[in-house]
């Protein structure tokens, strides 16, 4: 798998089967399919200030991703699927 968030940086996740899977419920709060499918779903990464020992940050209401600034790919897909995994979400059950 590999995600680009940008055309200078690419994350790869051979470990994580299911990265492809959460990472839409991650950016958008919903494991559901947009009415009018994945294609209308728009996802906006922005980069932030904030140091290399923060995680992503997801604003599910805006699709909108918080990418720190990272020195490596290395650096960059470690935190982003340390997100993932710790990824609560809305649930009630």
């Amino acid at each position: 798998f590999a995600f680009r968030c940008s055309p200078w940086r690419e994350v790869t996740c051979p470990d994580c089967p299911t990265f492809l899977l959460l990472l839409p419920v991650f950016l958008t709060g919903s494991d559901r399919i947009p009415i009018y499918g994945m294609s209308s779903l728009r996802i906006v990464i922005q980069s932030t200030a904030s140091g290399e020992q923060y995680l992503p940050v997801a604003h599910t209401c805006y699709n909108l991703l918080d990418l720190p600034k990272y020195s490596s790919k290395e650096i960059l897909s470690a935190r982003l699927v340390q997100a993932i995994d710790h990824y609560e979400g809305f649930s009630l059950a």
